[in-house]
């Protein structure tokens, strides 16, 4: 418990810095309070602390007898002991119905209910049907059951069980038995809607129904883990084992993505499709390794990781819609907190339902450490879920450097050193100003601007991607004048500039005088998909305000 406690307070310190100094920095500190991941982070530790407080009181001191909700059938027990084949297998089916916790069976729709909100909430620019929707759910939960004879057969067939060679666990136990047979069932429903419906005419369309197909998988599993409930396996598997469950899948159809939407979809593009779905089981396997082998600590930078490579690939789906335009606003704000709100919802639930399975003390005890554990995975989702960075056509690719370990380090820390920088390195800034209106004015520092430009008005209409050899510049905004004031320069245009964030982390909401470099675009020049950088001219520094910052 001390231990969670440590890390509770940390967390909260952390946070309650930085969002001190935001606040205290921003012109519009209504605003701040009102949205964003403060928002968020108050009102789920205001709701953590209080209602955690008045349950405590309200919790009964002696476990309560919840045996009643839990129901099972003798016969289909009996009659699984003494099947066989394909009769077996039908029992075994009919088992997970028959034995099966009823609340469990709540918290598991619960979980479903609550990452299916999100899945729907990525698929903005063209909604799917719900009779889709509900076909692949559906088909997701009917193929898991197809996990139970595909992974005794090859159990048998290789002689495979969990043993001390640990090449042998990861590679042959875990990614053999486990990691291809549940991406391939949970795979099955993609392509069954991809072949036989025309309702994949987006990427994310076969991200949205990878993660369906794995939400319909989790759900049965989830009666099967819940059957003897508690808190802990509830707002566990609702914050990792789920969420495991629609990254792998998603990879898988990432490999369909490329192939549907960026290959001459040849016979040697197949290889995408192979590529991803071999990746997508191994990820499943080394999750499932890392817990059996109590890797606890691997796991969590593992899993922040697994998911960066979710979020980042929901990105390039999302970027790469036919039907992609700015004016179509992702609501980011809401979905963001009504998914942290709904599980910190599910932890009070967790928190109950140990209480009358193990008296007060105990339930207290466990509170405090899912908050321990579950607390930083949430604020990452708070921070990660919904902040994708909305550019028309771009392809973000996930970075994986090797930091090389400073002499000084210790040996300990060298591995966490170099997950740090693969965390860094690919966390989602979303830098979403285009259809915004802005207040332009000349930085001191630009003698030669300053001849020209006072205070101007524009507004951002664009994202322009600019090219230096093989690196990619993708953080330039084409902005439209109001009031041209380029006009004595006969070879740039006059009514379009571009302009560039100093820093990208600034808001135009909460931030001042936002420092920019400035890009002056030749006359009649057509912008493409990537444009060399030298093609345009720098003009020094150029200072802008949100439209509606009054100058003094």
């Amino acid at each position: 418990m001390a231990g969670s406690l440590t890390i509770i307070f940390w967390i909260l310190f952390i946070f309650g810095c930085y969002f001190y100094y935001k606040y205290s920095s921003s012109r519009n500190k209504t605003a701040y309070l009102k949205k964003g991941v403060v928002r968020s982070f108050l009102y789920s530790l205001g709701i953590l602390l209080g209602l955690g407080i008045l349950l405590s009181f309200l919790l009964p001191n002696e476990p309560v007898n919840l045996s009643y909700f839990k129901l099972t059938s003798e016969t289909i027990s009996d009659r699984l002991s003494f099947s066989s084949g394909l009769i077996y297998y039908l029992y075994k089916t009919v088992e997970i119905f028959t034995e099966i916790n009823l609340l469990g069976l709540l918290c598991a729709g619960l979980v479903f209910g609550i990452w299916l909100y999100y899945v729907r909430s990525l698929d903005f620019f063209k909604k799917e049907k719900i009779s889709s929707t509900i076909l692949t759910v559906a088909t997701g939960i009917l193929c898991t059951f197809l996990i139970f004879p595909i992974s005794d057969f090859i159990t048998e067939l290789l002689n495979i069980s969990y043993s001390e060679n640990t090449f042998y666990n990861l590679f042959i136990y875990c990614f053999i038995k486990i990691g291809i047979p549940e991406e391939f069932v949970k795979t099955l429903p993609v392509f069954i809607i991809l072949i036989f419906t025309k309702e994949v005419d987006e990427p994310i369309d076969l991200v949205y129904y990878a993660s369906l197909s794995a939400l319909g998988f989790a759900f049965i599993e989830n009666l099967i883990y819940l059957r003897d409930i508690s808190g802990a396996t509830v707002v566990g598997r609702a914050v990792t084992a789920v969420v495991g469950h629609m990254i792998d899948t998603s990879i898988v159809a990432y490999g369909i993505i490329i192939f549907k939407f960026r290959s001459k979809q040849n016979l040697s593009s197949l290889r995408y499709i192979l590529f991803y779905f071999l990746l997508g089981s191994f990820m499943h396997a080394l999750y499932d390794y890392l817990l059996f082998e109590n890797l606890f600590m691997l796991f969590a930078g593992f899993f922040i990781l697994s998911a960066q490579v979710w979020f980042i690939f929901i990105n390039n789906a999302i970027n790469n819609s036919r039907f992609f335009n700015y004016s179509i606003p992702y609501k980011h704000e809401k979905v963001k907190f009504k998914m942290i709100m709904s599980l910190v919802a599910l932890i009070l639930i967790g928190f109950i339902l140990d209480g009358f399975n193990l008296g007060r003390d105990k339930a207290i005890g466990n509170y405090i450490a899912t908050l321990g554990f579950c607390g930083p995975l949430i604020a990452f989702y708070a921070s990660e879920a919904s902040s994708f960075d909305l550019f028309k056509g771009h392809w973000r690719k996930f970075k994986f450097t090797l930091k090389r370990p400073s002499e000084n380090s210790m040996p300990s820390m060298r591995g966490w050193s170099t997950l740090t920088k693969i965390y860094t390195d690919n966390i989602i800034v979303p830098i979403n100003h285009v259809g915004k209106k802005i207040k332009i004015h000349c930085h001191q520092s630009n003698h030669e601007l300053s001849q020209y430009l006072y205070i101007d008005e524009g507004k951002i209409v664009g994202r322009i991607k600019l090219q230096l050899g093989k690196s990619e510049d993708i953080d330039w905004f084409l902005v439209k004048l109001k009031n041209p004031f380029l006009n004595f320069y006969t070879e740039f245009n006059d009514s379009y500039i571009l302009i560039k964030f100093k820093n990208k982390h600034h808001s135009l909401d909460h931030d001042t005088h936002i420092l920019c470099w400035l890009k002056l675009i030749p006359k009649d020049y057509k912008f493409k998909a990537c444009n060399p950088l030298e093609k345009f001219t720098s003009f020094g520094t150029i200072v802008i305000n949100g439209h509606d910052y009054e100058y003094q």
